[in-house]
């Protein structure tokens, strides 16, 4: 059985948003998706995940949904890829306590 490629793929503001159809914005913010990779190919990585989380400037997050189990990332979307071992792990940011 093959091992299981657990990842979180941080993506550009501006395809991010072509992937999940969301308007541009003057602000940009983080974008991960969380999954599995299915399989790589020239043009980018299929991901088994079920959505694709923003984080917005200031604190809010939105999480993306999407109909498909499998989503298709070009390789110039994407920013770095993380690598979790020993399963999934959660992600993201968290707003600093107040001094």
């Amino acid at each position: 059985m093959a091992e299981r490629r657990d990842v979180a793929v941080w993506l550009h503001d501006e395809s991010a948003r072509v992937i999940v159809g969301a308007p541009s914005a003057a602000t940009p913010s983080r974008w991960a998706v969380q999954g599995e990779i299915v399989e790589e190919v020239g043009a980018g990585l299929w991901l088994k995940a079920n959505t694709v989380e923003e984080f917005r400037p200031g604190g809010g997050q939105v999480n993306w949904l999407f109909k498909s189990s499998q989503l298709f990332i070009p390789w110039h979307a994407i920013v770095t890829i993380q690598a979790f071992e020993g399963g999934a792990k959660e992600i993201g940011f968290r707003p600093t306590p107040a001094e």
